[in-house]
């Protein structure tokens, strides 16, 4: 199965552009596409965290069912100053026909605001390790990103007080049995769970493993939304065995 799109998400133009994670697997992708807009901005072409408010004058386009607009989905709010991340959500709020959906690898920020209903708060949740026993060349979280750990991040979020949450699990990486509890301690209304497809050969988990964990997620009465489903990029090679 090979689905990169949140196919829930209805455009919007983003409204905050950049991040400072660094992330290995964002290189490609997100960054990459940042490079088109040298001619409009050149915040945007090098990714600094930066905002677009201006563009809060766009109507907010009516969500229905799962549908929600991903606000932003080109940079991580934790890089957000203060008057910039206040204008957005009260734009959310004033549009309460709109579901809203902000992602964050820090969600230390979020405990300084109160959120509508019509918001979900959603962490990119890729493991609940730090070390890796792998044949890819990362043999540690902070080789792949700048973020704060994935099991911080995980426990900061379980205590922010608000109701509507998800938890994305992508690109996933090799985890523990723990993981799906960290995951229940955070209630979230799904689970999103998919592979790298930038084929940057990260500290993955086999395809049985994966498929393992999502089986124990819907077990648990968790919503699993799936992404891109694929082997491990070691399965295919003939060493692929003597990953731990």
């Amino acid at each position: 199965m090979n689905n990169t799109m949140y196919s829930q998400n209805v455009y919007f133009p983003d409204v905050f552009k950049g991040c400072k994670n660094d992330c290995v697997y964002c290189k490609p992708s997100f960054q990459r596409q940042a490079k088109r807009q040298k001619q409009k901005c050149l915040k945007c072409y090098t990714f600094e965290p930066h905002a677009h408010l201006e563009r809060l004058k766009h109507s907010a386009p009516k969500t229905i069912g799962d549908q929600f607009v991903f606000f932003p989905k080109g940079g991580d709010l934790s890089f957000c100053d203060a008057i910039s991340l206040l204008e957005m959500i009260n734009y959310a709020r004033d549009n309460p026909q709109t579901t809203f959906l902000i992602q964050t690898k820090n969600p230390d920020w979020m405990a300084n605001y109160r959120f509508p209903d019509n918001v979900i708060l959603d962490i990119t949740l890729e493991t609940d390790r730090h070390i890796f026993q792998t044949l890819s060349d990362y043999h540690a979280y902070d080789q792949i990103s700048k973020a704060m750990l994935p099991i911080q991040r995980a426990t900061i979020f379980s205590d922010i007080p608000h109701s509507r949450k998800g938890v994305t699990v992508e690109p996933i990486l090799q985890h523990s049995p723990k993981l799906v509890d960290l995951i229940l301690d955070i209630k979230p209304e799904f689970v999103y769970v998919g592979y790298d497809t930038k084929g940057c050969k990260l500290p993955e988990p086999t395809l049985k493993e994966t498929l393992n964990f999502i089986n124990e997620l819907s077990n648990r009465k968790i919503e699993v939304r799936i992404k891109t489903l694929r082997k491990a990029w070691y399965e295919s090679t003939e060493s692929g065995s003597k990953s731990k």
